[in-house]
């Protein structure tokens, strides 16, 4: 039975509306992690905020309006890029990962180790669900598209499971439970948002009120990070669910579990409000239609929701001669089913790099293979030229190529010169693919230097020092006395199975800092001699750099090679104790342990001089692994990273 336009258009407008009033409600609490008791009243949207969750949507309509059903990741990817200038957490990393040249998905993998399965991704679901209204398959295979730009895996399947759950929204028949349970069909089986999903559901239906679920969903799920996708999207599948289909429920009883609330509450408004509609959530609050506040770079005709939703509602036409769910009548003559896409090269690139790694260091020798894929069927023959940055070799240089039964692939090898004096973190190739015809165009893609340091140690001490033993002589009594039979026990077992990170004690600080000289005697230990780490991205563990497992203290020196002066701010993140001088200065430190996160310091306005800048980090180790992570940004928090610097090869 074919559904009514109005009635479609009305759906698509209380997806929207629930997405803008229920975000609103949420964003002030943003962050707060933990219960509230926040009681609902129609002063929390007074007046609409600012939102990501609706600013990339309305920037992929934008893309979708432009270039049709046929948009490519690399398409979103642009557009985010150029214009979407917000970088907090993963779209930052998306941003640095554009900037170096990488393509989806490597954009959201590489170097993601925080973010990457955070609550970003499946607050993008509900545009896909408009373009593919009752097909929740068609949705999910969209929203895999967008999920991958910031991305990797678990959230990506997230924002996936929100599609085909929003998609399946617009069918009446079915309860909010059934439409969560019948998503789970589109999304992959093992992966662990499917356990968890399943999990919340049944919690829900044991104990029937989120006090309960919400104490199991942090005993299972919680994570430091207040925009982790786990349980955020617990929230938001335990307020579908005991929400009553009730948009006020549902919304407070998201809010009120804290962390996200911005996306939690906008994600589950979202879904009551394509089954409510658009005119009930009107009625309901007895107010008019809403106004929109839009952070990317995009103009639409007006800010008020109901045009955004009829413009979502005729961009879904565009995708209906492929989905076989679709049944609208009454579609309005002056809409559209199809656009002619703007005039573009013929012939899309795709790059895959042989070991699935984009990073290298000085000497490294990988494949590249250049697929190329012609945007309509054609006969056409041509070249394509790499051209490498210097200390970089491509061989060959160029490859023909010809269009026929198969799409083309050339393998290129490219080459890292061995004694290279400055490796950068930025190299780009250009990619030129010419035709025969004439026409011609430069694509880019990307290989990452690794940071080059000189690593020392490591500096451990026993937990009681006792001096060495001469011949037959016992080292026992330099243990010293013990009050109690206990003490003495404890403090042997101690010196037998444990050592120490003596942090206090300064093995090279006069060496590296100053200008001691060690004596000669030691200058052939190899803990001082040093050697030459790689690190690629910004977070390293310990056990990147050594295999021992003990306690110690090591020190790591890099030249940051900065093209011009700058002022820089830099994001520390780390789990053990540590210092960090550049250009001599002591920028920081923590004299303890710390939980690991990104942004565990900030400090601003770091003056970098043009050339060389000597970084000296001293790192302990006290108990299992310590991470560390150094990150340049441009202003400080949410703010994109510097690409520009490099690392000294000679140090």
């Amino acid at each position: 039975m074919a559904y009514k336009w109005n009635d479609f258009l009305d759906k698509i407008y209380g997806c929207w509306l629930g997405k803008c009033i229920c975000g609103t409600i949420g964003a002030p609490y943003e962050g707060y992690k933990g219960r509230m008791n926040v009681d609902f009243t129609p002063e929390l949207f007074e007046e609409m905020l600012e939102n990501d969750d609706l600013d990339l949507q309305v920037l992929w309509l934008d893309v979708i309006e432009q270039t049709g059903p046929d948009f490519t990741s690399a398409d979103l990817a642009k557009a985010f890029y150029e214009k979407y200038p917000q970088s907090p957490g993963e779209y930052a990393t998306f941003r640095k990962n554009y900037e170096l040249g990488l393509k989806p998905p490597l954009t959201g993998k590489f170097n993601n180790h925080f973010y990457r399965e955070g609550m970003g991704c499946p607050i993008r679901s509900e545009i896909w669900a408009c373009m593919a209204p009752w097909n929740p398959k068609m949705a999910a295979a969209l929203a895999a598209k967008d999920g991958c730009l910031d991305h990797d895996g678990e959230s990506v399947v997230a924002e996936q499971y929100m599609a085909a759950a929003e998609a399946l929204a617009f069918n009446e028949k079915l309860s909010v439970r059934e439409l969560l349970i019948r998503a789970l069909d589109y999304i992959d089986p093992s992966s662990a948002f499917y356990a968890m999903a399943g999990r919340v559901i049944e919690w829900c239906d044991e104990y029937g009120e989120i006090n309960s679920v919400f104490s199991r969903v942090l005993r299972d799920y919680g994570h430091s990070d207040c925009t982790n996708m786990f349980q955020n999207m617990a929230i938001v599948l335990s307020a579908l669910l005991l929400g009553k289909e009730d948009l006020t429920t549902t919304v407070m009883t998201a809010l009120n579990c804290g962390f996200d609330t911005d996306c939690t509450c906008a994600t589950a408004g979202a879904l009551l409000g394509i089954r409510l509609g658009g005119n009930a959530v009107l009625a309901k609050y007895s107010i008019p239609d809403q106004m929109f506040r839009l952070g990317a770079l995009v103009t639409r005709r007006s800010n008020y929701v109901k045009d955004l939703a009829e413009d979502v509602a005729a961009a879904s036409l565009l995708f209906s001669e492929r989905n076989s769910k679709f049944a609208v009548a009454g579609v309005p003559d002056s809409l559209p089913t199809a656009i002619v896409p703007k005039p573009r090269f013929p012939v899309k690139v795709a790059f895959t790099y042989s070991d699935g790694k984009p990073s290298v260091k000085p000497g490294d020798t990988k494949q590249i293979r250049v697929k190329l894929i012609p945007v309509y069927k054609m006969r056409e023959s041509g070249t394509v030229t790499l051209t490498a940055p210097e200390g970089f070799t491509v061989k060959p240089a160029s490859q023909n190529f010809r269009f026929g039964l198969v799409k083309p692939e050339l393998l290129f090898t490219v080459s890292v010169q061995k004694d290279i004096p400055v490796l950068m973190e930025k190299n780009l190739i250009r990619v030129n693919v010419t035709l025969k015809s004439g026409d011609s165009h430069d694509y880019y893609f990307g290989f990452v230097g690794d940071q080059i340091w000189r690593v020392y140690g490591p500096f451990w001490e026993n937990t009681t020092y006792v001096a060495p033993p001469k011949a037959k002589e016992s080292y026992y009594a330099g243990l010293g006395g013990a009050e109690t039979e206990d003490q003495a026990l404890t403090v042997m077992r101690q010196f037998h199975l444990n050592m120490k990170a003596d942090w206090t004690k300064e093995y090279l600080e006069d060496q590296l800092l100053g200008d001691a000289v060690l004596p000669d005697e030691l200058l052939q230990d190899p803990k001082y001699r040093g050697f030459t780490a790689y690190i690629s991205g910004d977070r390293f563990r310990f056990e990147d750099l050594m295999s021992n497992s003990m306690p110690c203290v090591i020190y790591m020196v890099r030249d940051l090679i900065a093209p011009e002066d700058t002022v820089v701010n830099v994001q520390i993140g780390h789990s053990d104790a540590f210092r960090i001088w550049i250009g001599g200065d002591l920028v920081a430190e923590s004299d303890g342990p710390e939980h690991w996160t990104p942004e565990n310091i900030h400090r601003k306005n770091i003056r970098l001089s043009k050339g060389p800048n000597r970084i000296v980090l001293k790192l302990a180790r006290s108990s299992g692994t310590t991470d560390f992570s150094l990150i340049f940004t441009r202003g400080g928090p949410c703010t994109s990273h510097f690409t520009e610097f490099g690392s000294g090869a000679r140090i």
